[in-house]
């Protein structure tokens, strides 16, 4: 049976696992106690006592580690919080007076605004495609509505199949499709309330003889199911850079619409090779079916009434997909509309050797509202070799250093280096880099009740192996970045480094 084993997230810093930050707090600290015992020497005790204390902070601050991270990266993410309230910019107001019927610019809060419709057409010249243009950013954003099978319960032979096969998408995304423009992608995974019981419906609609005890049976069955059924949905979205796609942009006629045809051509190819992978897809998301998905989001009392339309007219108007009012509650909540939203960072994957499916319980043995996305970025093949050599060359570098000083290395800083000369192998055999992160974003019409969700689904984290982190002081971002199909959330590379 085919396993895995992810590498262990690395504690490597600048100089023997202390990161810039850290030796600059402790170098600071050392000063401070230098000064004290000066000022102790000349008999201003009260002076000293204050240093001292300063020392023993900055030392605290320097090696301590808070929540998965140390106490040093915590502080551009205060800082940047209790800038953002002094600004009042932790607060969204006003999406329906802004809202104006046909317009193409779509609002949304925090790090989604600036995104606007994009008028496109399939080639069959009747379907509309759902495109997000941000112009400052450059990019275009689809989102492909995926429907596949159960994996769990096919053969063993099957899944590989599947899961080879998954690879070779990968593999392609990251390389034909990242040359020519593919920025980033995400796979977003919601559960919903069912609440038209699409099982009842289809029952139904589709049986002929409904006189039997099995159809009064399933009848029953499905009934008493309503109030606990969920809907599953998978969402595969992509993000394309205009600047690398400009030589194209510019011979189609340098507008929109050219941005349209050029952009709709590469999702295409990308479907196709989902399907090959046996995928099965529904296809691109329509302006209203994206504005539905954004809106039910932000407002989860409204889905039912979004189901209920979906006969008649399905999703909601492209210009109404935003909130009408959402802020941050504190240091760990966000709330929007008529929903209370949690979002986890799983900063950790398993240690332990893991089986294809390791993470079905998470989407089958929870319950509520939720979306889990994977949110991943290619790294050019060039930056990766870098990075990898750079990498090597760093761990080298600590062991003769450790081996000089006879300091112990332990069993994870083996791990950690093991882990560097695998991706090494893999990058020589062909295999495409990638900088991801996971982010999970729970939705509960309470604050009581999120709480609840939030525990139910750290644990199911926890048997899976995974270690997860609130995003304390970025619940905006978490919310975008994971329960939102816009594929946002990666830090941008700067320069070479990956």
């Amino acid at each position: 049976m085919t396993q895995f084993q992810f590498p262990p997230r690395s504690t490597r810093g600048s100089i023997m696992g202390f990161s810039a930050g850290q030796i600059g707090t402790a170098v600071a600290g050392v000063i401070c106690l230098v000064v004290a015992a000066n000022l102790l020497a000349t008999g201003r005790q009260g002076a000293a006592g204050g240093m001292l204390l300063a020392a023993l902070l900055l030392l605290t601050v320097g090696l301590l580690r808070l929540r998965g991270r140390r106490v040093t990266e915590w502080a551009p993410i205060v800082a940047g919080a209790l800038a953002q309230r002094a600004a009042r910019q932790d607060r969204y107001r006003g999406g329906a007076f802004a809202a104006t019927p046909g317009s193409t610019h779509l609002h949304l809060p925090g790090p989604a605004a600036g995104y606007r419709w994009l008028p496109a057409v399939a080639a069959d010249g009747l379907t509309e495609v759902g495109l997000l243009h941000h112009r400052r950013e450059n990019t275009v954003t689809a989102s492909l509505l995926c429907a596949g099978s159960n994996l769990v319960l096919a053969d063993t032979t099957v899944q590989q199949q599947r899961l080879a096969a998954w690879a070779d998408v990968l593999n392609l995304l990251g390389t034909e499709y990242a040359d020519s423009g593919l920025a980033r992608w995400a796979l977003t995974a919601r559960a919903v309330p069912d609440s038209g019981n699409r099982a009842q419906r289809y029952l139904v609609q589709k049986a002929v003889d409904t006189d039997t005890r099995a159809y009064r049976s399933l009848a029953e069955l499905t009934a008493a199911a309503a109030p606990s059924t969920q809907r599953h949905e998978v969402y595969l979205s992509v993000v394309f850079d205009t600047k690398k796609l400009s030589a194209e942009i510019t011979d189609a006629g340098g507008t929109d619409a050219a941005i349209a045809t050029v952009v709709l051509d590469k999702l295409g190819g990308v479907q196709a090779a989902v399907a090959e992978a046996g995928v099965d897809t529904v296809g691109w998301l329509t302006p209203r079916e994206y504005a539905a998905v954004l809106r039910t989001q932000f407002d989860p009392e409204d889905q039912p009434h979004v189901d209920m339309r979906a006969s008649t007219t399905p999703g909601v108007a492209p210009h109404m997909a935003g909130p009408i009012a959402a802020e941050n509650i504190g240091w760990s909540s966000y709330r929007h509309d008529s929903g209370f939203s949690q979002s986890l960072w799983v900063y950790e994957m398993p240690r332990q050797p893991v089986a294809m499916t390791w993470m079905t319980a998470l989407f089958t043995r929870t319950v509520g509202r939720r979306a889990v996305t994977i949110i991943a970025e290619p790294v050019p093949a060039q930056l990766a070799q870098l990075a990898t050599r750079r990498d090597k060359v760093a761990r080298a570098g600590d062991e003769i250093t450790k081996r000089k000083m006879r300091l112990v290395r332990t069993a994870r800083e083996d791990d950690e280096a093991r882990s560097v000369e695998q991706v090494d192998r893999e990058q020589a055999a062909g295999h495409v880099r990638y900088r991801y992160a996971i982010v999970v974003t729970v939705t509960a019409e309470s604050d009581e009740q999120l709480r609840h969700d939030v525990r139910a689904i750290k644990r199911v984290l926890g048997r899976t192996g995974c270690q997860a982190v609130v995003l304390y002081g970025e619940q905006d971002q978490g919310f975008i970045a994971g329960a939102l199909p816009l594929a946002r959330g990666l830090k941008p590379m700067r320069g070479w480094l990956a």
